[in-house]
């Protein structure tokens, strides 16, 4: 596996992940059938996803003498923009549900402050009248980016060339806290909410660290055709889509069975399945980062029109609906921003160096199994 610098099934899953969590939010938030009960679960694998991705793309030009800003502002470009995004998007929601039927919303004001936090990719810590204790209101998936953002920058500044020892060592102690988490809650649906803070810390601890140790042992996987390409995707989809609500179930599948699908991507290398795989993995942050507020406003229309309530097999017709509008912001919005934003960011986040790596010599890294390897934006 050495000098493989793009492993295409990994986009594709990404893609496939992102429609599950979009399946499951139709049938928990937009009144459809719930076809994958297990769907949130997709979230975790993102979580090793980014791990692995991480690794490969940014570990050697981190150790080389990338400064931290310049990481920093990196990540910040590619994730930012879709989020606040959908932060406004989701907060507009909000506001008009708060003129339209004030007794099922929060008080204006705290809409308000909590839609200012939320754009800013910060949590609401307070209880809310109707929101509760979730954290963003605005576009309940910031969670995840909001912790995603966080360890990120957490393993740039601390964790990158350290010992594979010690990343297994903060994967086991994750591990250990996700499962005393998970028989807490009686669930791993956790992060979302100010309560279960400490279990979404765990989630993407854990899944984050697995995508390092992995990218270590990336070199000791055998290279496997396009049936282990295949393998991956179905049984990715298997596990997410059986009707089991346990917890005990869910810690099994965040636990060994979703490292281990991860692990058959990687084996198959450049090895592609979808014919629209490449298309699917470009929109699979958008369609994550706007699918609830755009859900919610099809339920809030749906709810004017005076139409039915239960279960509405016509919920379906949002997947494809939501595609095309992930497309259209992909296109028109997303990345003509980034574009501009690394053209007037990069030049001065690239000018600083990392107080902690004076000179541009490199630690020296721990990845046996791999070996050092340069790697392509």
């Amino acid at each position: 596996m050495v000098g493989h610098d793009r492993y295409r099934l990994l986009d594709e899953m990404r893609g496939i992940a992102a429609l599950a969590v979009l399946i499951f939010h139709i049938g928990t938030r937009g009144g459809g059938p719930l076809l994958l009960p297990n769907g949130f679960l997709a979230v975790d694998f993102f979580f090793m996803l980014s791990g692995f991705v991480m690794a490969q793309a940014y570990e050697q030009r981190l150790l080389a003498g990338m400064s931290f800003a310049g990481f920093a502002v990196r990540r910040l470009i590619r994730m930012a923009p879709l989020a606040m995004l959908g932060a406004l998007i989701g907060g507009g929601y909000l506001v008009a549900r708060a003129y339209a039927a004030p007794l099922r919303s929060d008080p204006l004001g705290e809409v308000l402050a909590g839609n200012f936090l939320n754009l800013l990719i910060l949590p609401k810590l307070w209880h809310g009248r109707a929101t509760g204790w979730e954290m963003f209101p605005a576009n309940g998936p910031l969670w995840s980016l909001f912790f995603e953002i966080a360890v990120n920058l957490v393993w740039a500044a601390l964790l990158t060339g350290r010992s594979t020892r010690l990343i297994a060592g903060f994967v086991a102690g994750s591990a250990v806290l996700l499962v005393v988490c998970g028989l807490h809650f009686g669930t791993l649906h956790l992060g979302w909410e100010v309560g279960s803070l400490l279990g979404g810390a765990a989630r993407v601890g854990f899944g984050f660290g697995a995508g390092l140790l992995l990218h270590r042992a990336r070199g000791a996987l055998p290279v496997m055709d396009h049936r282990a390409a295949a393998y991956a995707l179905i049984i990715m989809v298997y596990f997410l889509a059986l009707p089991v609500v346990a917890v005990a179930w869910e810690l099994a599948v965040v636990l060994v069975c979703l490292p281990a699908i991860l692990a058959l991507a990687v084996a198959a290398g450049p090895q592609a399945v979808l014919p629209c795989g490449a298309l699917l993995g470009r929109l699979s942050y958008p369609v994550y980062a706007l699918h609830v507020p755009l859900i919610a406003m099809a339920v809030g229309a749906r709810k004017l029109s005076g139409a039915a309530g239960g279960v509405q097999w016509s919920a379906l017709w949002l997947v494809p609906a939501l595609l095309a509008a992930a497309w259209a912001v992909l296109v028109w919005f997303d990345e003509p921003l980034r574009a501009r934003l690394a053209r007037r960011w990069l030049p001065h986040a690239d000018s600083f160096r990392a107080a902690s790596r004076p000179s541009a010599a490199p630690r020296p890294s721990s990845n046996r199994a791999g070996g050092a390897q340069l790697v392509r934006n």
